[in-house]
């Protein structure tokens, strides 16, 4: 009978913890708010070395477009056994034109199981960018389709990806031209921040 009765107060706390664990922290002085929006996800620039990596820009699940990092492997072209002097480029493989290829052929495995994706307007066909071309302020990508028809998000991805190829902040304008003419030049709506002091 005791343990009974022990057990039904021991249960009766249980459900009352329960309670007050559910319950909102108003009584402490703290104010409930509601969603503060934060805007879009800035660019840092904790990322790896520039001569080893490519920027890529490919959409989240709920459709944000997100800087991605690829590693890549670089060999440098002097020969076997040498290395690059100071100061000098190891490849140009990691040109915007490499930049803009890689996120044509969409994301890696890993990319993928993340839940990466392409905009589904853009065309999984590496051949598709014809060239980039670099100049001052502007970079002009030269694509194998018809530009107009490529939707915002897939414009987005390029702009971004060729901005960040060709320029460390991302700090130019990319016109994209195609077999149907040229788009208006656009800059990509992501900047970097800087990293924070260790």
């Amino acid at each position: 009978m005791r343990k009974r009765a022990f057990r039904a107060v021991g249960a009766a706390r249980l459900a009352l913890l329960l309670v007050l664990a559910g319950t909102p922290l108003s009584g402490c002085g703290i104010q409930e708010t509601g969603v503060v929006g934060a805007g879009r996800p800035p660019v840092g620039d904790l990322l790896p070395p520039r001569d080893s990596r490519l920027l890529l820009f490919f959409l989240s699940p709920d459709d944000a477009l997100l800087p991605v990092p690829r590693n890549v492997e670089v060999p440098w072209e002097g020969g076997p056994g040498s290395s690059p002097a100071e100061g000098e480029e190891a490849s140009a493989s990691l040109s915007p034109l490499a930049a803009v290829t890689a996120l044509l052929q969409g994301p890696n495995k890993a990319e993928r199981r993340a839940g990466l994706r392409n905009a589904p307007s853009l065309p999984r066909e590496a051949s598709a960018a014809e060239r980039v071309v670099t100049g001052g302020s502007t970079v002009e990508v030269r694509l194998n389709l018809p530009v107009r028809r490529l939707t915002a998000p897939a414009r987005d991805q390029l702009v971004c990806t060729a901005a960040y190829a060709a320029h460390a902040q991302g700090a130019l304008s990319v016109t994209l031209v195609g077999q149907d003419g040229g788009l208006a030049p656009a800059d990509c709506s992501l900047r970097p921040v800087p990293a924070p002091a260790r």
